[in-house]
Formats: C-alpha cells, sequence, structure tokens
C-alpha cells in the first residue's frame, strides 16, 4: 500500500512538472518576485530588536532627595529618581521613549516575546487558510496585513500600542515567510527542490545585512521602523502578479483555471501550452485514483503514531533551531562596540553556512547534516559562557553559532 501511494504521488509530481517543467525562466522570475521581497521583509521585522531597543546608557538627572550627597553611577537605578537621563548612538529608541529600564526593562523582551507569539499564531492561521482558501488568497491577506501593521507601528502613542501593533506584525511574519515558499514549491520539479529551498534562505541573510543600512541613516526607532515598511509597499504587485498553485485549484475542480495558469507557465519556459486542460484532467484522476477525497484535520497530525512522531520531532527540532539561530543572531550583535558592522557581519556568515548546507545535504542526506550542524551551533554557543576576557574567543565560537545556525535553517 505505501509503495501504490508513492508511485500515485511520483506519477502526480510528474505529469505536472513534465508539463510546465522542473525549473525555468517563468519559475526563476517567480522565485525572485516572491521570495526576495518577503524574506527580507520578514528578517527585519524580527531582527528589527536590536535596533528599535539598541544598548542604552541612562543616568539620573532629578532625584527628590536633592540634599542627599551621593554619587551618580551611570546605568544604575535610583528609588528616589524622578527623571533619567540617556546616552546612545541612537537619537531615540524604545528604551528611552517609554522609559523602558530599571523595573520596566523586561518590558523589551516583553514586547518581542508577543511578536512571536504572533508568529506561532500566524503560522496556524494563515496555514489553515492556504489548505481551505488558497495559497494567494492567504498570501495576499498576510502581505496586506504585514504592510499595514508595520506601517502603523512608528505612530504608536505609547509602549502597549506598539506591542499590540507588533503582535499583528508577527503574524503577518509567519504568513509571508511560510506561503512564497509552498507556493514556489508547488510550482517546482522534484530534482530542482532541494536548491530552490537553499536559495530561499539567501535572501534572509541579505536582509540582515542591509538592516543596519537604515538603523545608521535612521537614527530614531519610529523613522526606522518607518524606513523597513515602506519596500512593503511592493507587496501590492501581488495582487496582479502572483498566480494560484494549479495543484489547489485542481484538488478543488478549478480545472479550467489550473489549465490557464499551467499553459502561461509553459509558454514562458518554451514548452508546449496545448491540451492544458487534459493534463489537469489527467492530475485530477491520478490524485484521485486511490478513493474519494476525506478533508483533513489537525487531529490528522496525532493520530497515527509514525505521523505523531514525526511532528513531535519536527516540533522539538524547530524549537531548537529557533532558539540556536534568533539567539545567536541576537548575540552577536552584542559582541562589538559597533553593532552596524557586527550585525552586517553576522548576516555574510550565514552565506557559507548556507552553502555548505547544501553540499552536505546532498552527500549526507538532511538528517545527518542537520544533526551535525544543531550540535556545532549548541557546542558554540555553550562556549559563550566564557569569561568576558575571553573576547575574540567568543567572538569567533559566537560567528560559528551563527554560521552553523543558518546552515541548520537551511537544512530543515
Amino acid at each position: 500500500m505505501k509503495d501504490t501511494n508513492k508511485n500515485e504521488d511520483k506519477n502526480y509530481e510528474d505529469t505536472l512538472t513534465d508539463a510546465i517543467g522542473q525549473f525555468g525562466k517563468w519559475h526563476t522570475i517567480l522565485l525572485i518576485v516572491l521570495i526576495v521581497p518577503t524574506k527580507m521583509s520578514a528578517m527585519w521585522a524580527q531582527m528589527a530588536i536590536i535596533f528599535l531597543a539598541p544598548k542604552t546608557t541612562f543616568y539620573c538627572v532629578e532625584r527628590s532627595n536633592v540634599t542627599q550627597d551621593i554619587a551618580i553611577v551611570n546605568s544604575t537605578c535610583y528609588s528616589d529618581c524622578v527623571k533619567y537621563g540617556y546616552s546612545s548612538e541612537f537619537d531615540n529608541s524604545i528604551i528611552s521613549e517609554w522609559n523602558l529600564i530599571c523595573e520596566r526593562q523586561w518590558l523589551v523582551s516583553f514586547t518581542q516575546t508577543v511578536y512571536m507569539f504572533g508568529m506561532l499564531v500566524g503560522s496556524v492561521l494563515f496555514g489553515f487558510s492556504a489548505d481551505r482558501y488558497g495559497g494567494k488568497l492567504a498570501l495576499q491577506l498576510s502581505c496586506m496585513l504585514q504592510l499595514i501593521s508595520s506601517l502603523a507601528a512608528p505612530f504608536s502613542p505609547n509602549f502597549w500600542v506598539f506591542t499590540i501593533i507588533r503582535f499583528f506584525v508577527g503574524t503577518a511574519t509567519a504568513g509571508i515567510v511560510i506561503l512564497p515558499f509552498t507556493l514556489i514549491l508547488e510550482f517546482t520539479g522534484p530534482r530542482k527542490r532541494e536548491l530552490v529551498t537553499s536559495f530561499i534562505n539567501l535572501p534572509l541573510t541579505v536582509g540582515e545585512m542591509i538592516l543596519p543600512l537604515f538603523a545608521y541613516y535612521l537614527r530614531s526607532w519610529n523613522m526606522f521602523s518607518l524606513g523597513i515598511a515602506i519596500p512593503n509597499l511592493l507587496f501590492l504587485v501581488y495582487f496582479f502578479l502572483v498566480p494560484e498553485s494549479p495543484k489547489w485549484l485542481i484538488s478543488t475542480g478549478q480545472l479550467e483555471k489550473a489549465s490557464e495558469i499551467m499553459a502561461r507557465v509553459a509558454k514562458r519556459n518554451h514548452l508546449p501550452a496545448h491540451n492544458m486542460l487534459d493534463v489537469a484532467k489527467r492530475i485530477a484522476n491520478e490524485a484521485s485514483s486511490d478513493g474519494p477525497k476525506v478533508r483533513a484535520t489537525y487531529l490528522d497530525l496525532i493520530r497515527r503514531p509514525a505521523i505523531r512522531m514525526n511532528n513531535v520531532c519536527c516540533c522539538v527540532s524547530w524549537f531548537i533551531l529557533g532558539l540556536s539561530y534568533y539567539g545567536s543572531n541576537q548575540y552577536i550583535g552584542q559582541t562589538s562596540s559597533n553593532v552596524f558592522v557586527t550585525i552586517v557581519l553576522a548576516g555574510g556568515l550565514q552565506i557559507p553556512g548556507i552553502f555548505l548546507s547544501l553540499l552536505c545535504c546532498r552527500h549526507f542526506g538532511r538528517r545527518s547534516t542537520l544533526i551535525s550542524f544543531l550540535t556545532i551551533c549548541a557546542v558554540s554557543n555553550g562556549m559563550l559562557a566564557f569569561p568576558d576576557d575571553w573576547f575574540y574567543v567568543k567572538l569567533v565560537v559566537g560567528s560559528v553559532g551563527v554560521s552553523t545556525a543558518g546552515g541548520s535553517f537551511a537544512a530543515m
């Protein structure tokens, strides 16, 4: 039974890719249009906290008990201080804007936690929407949410409004990370998917390398937020350029629409574009040859032991990867006095990790590569506990951690 299902899946893939090509000129254009803007926007939203809440020195400028002769020490909290001043490379940040120091310092981490929780919600929400209503509509909705929420963030009147908006930015970010990836893979032939998967991670690193430019020239947190939000206007072209997945259209019985898209793709790839309706019908027959279609639910993820174990392993792997990848990236920004150069280097260090991951996946398999890269990343991150006097050692192991974290992300 397992072999039969595998053969049916293979026939399904072969019929589609024989018609539109494994990966041609049209696929390349779609890859650039879909992946580059969305991945860079996602990285900017994710890593923005480094420049929204940069390392800031604060000092008391006004105390209620002015007769008490006590020396003022920088970055020290005083119970009788009524006003603090701030010293930073930036004109202002969310720390200085809303006094996120002393007993309010935890709010900096809290706003990033809320953002990440938004990503969790968005992963479920937009994943469900794509299955039910199509990847194109779900992508358009996530892009519009990203555009609107990111443009609203710079005008937040207080911390709590800012944090709520960051939740919606996180929700949208999940959509613009996941949906373009799945959409492009549904057009790509099986033999080219490994290469495409590796390329998809490159705009993330490029986006990280570009992010410090915004922060360098826009030294105010709200102008910086506005600067990284304006490029999201490019998402408006998705209403006109992004097609729906032929697989989803065929699965929902919209064969004519699917055949029109397939014909357009084949023509751009210099392949025969006639009789695509017959091809769509053949794909539909192959997909339904094993019996009537049953609508899947989230309970199916835990119903069978093998699937349940695979999903548990995936969840654990993504949890570890998230800690390693985002933790390494945000730590490396604190290893140097020049945060701008450091973040550029952190992004650049991931590029060799991505290509090395691709080579290892081809020769040793995805599982062995992922385990090896995560192990090296774990050892590197563990060595960050060395004393501060070992600055250059910590810088090297931190760099290795960032590179292997990027490679792990590509392998996953």
